[in-house]
């Protein structure tokens, strides 16, 4: 009788660790791949918001870049032709590379987070380096 008691508690044992080990883990997954999905959900609408943040600045910087040019030259203009002849090489080059850098902002396609993060640091380097050129510039002139 007790070897008999004995296997009916062994086996309900077993069946409970079964039924619980079964329900369990399948309701965990999908409650992480929820809770995944609403990150991912939530860190797209950050990405988003952060390219639209990130574009609507450098526009502004290109835009800044720009103006200093153009009031660096009507500067030069009332110059003497051996100041104008040294700093015109310099002001083609600056407005080219605002110009490259205003296409490449604009050429930018949604190519995922980690995309985005190499572009935002790499274009972060190229902007800042064409507004201290174009700073400098401006106070060579004076």
């Amino acid at each position: 009788m007790k070897d008999k008691l004995l296997s009916f508690a062994v086996l309900g044992l077993m069946a409970a660790f079964i039924i619980i080990g079964c329900q369990n883990p399948g309701e965990k997954r999908l409650e992480e791949q929820r809770k995944n999905l609403e990150n991912s959900k939530t860190d797209n609408d950050k990405y988003s918001e952060e390219w639209v943040n990130f574009k609507k600045e450098s526009e502004i910087k290109i835009t800044t870049n720009e103006e200093k040019i153009s009031l660096f030259k009507v500067k030069l203009k009332r110059s003497s032709t051996k100041i104008r002849v040294k700093y015109n090489k310099d002001i083609s080059y600056l407005e080219q590379t605002n110009i490259d850098i205003k296409k490449t902002l604009n050429n930018y396609k949604n190519d995922g987070k980690i995309l985005w993060d190499d572009f935002k640091a790499s274009f972060s380097i190229e902007m800042y380096k064409l507004e201290e050129a174009v700073n400098n510039l401006t106070v060579d002139s004076n």
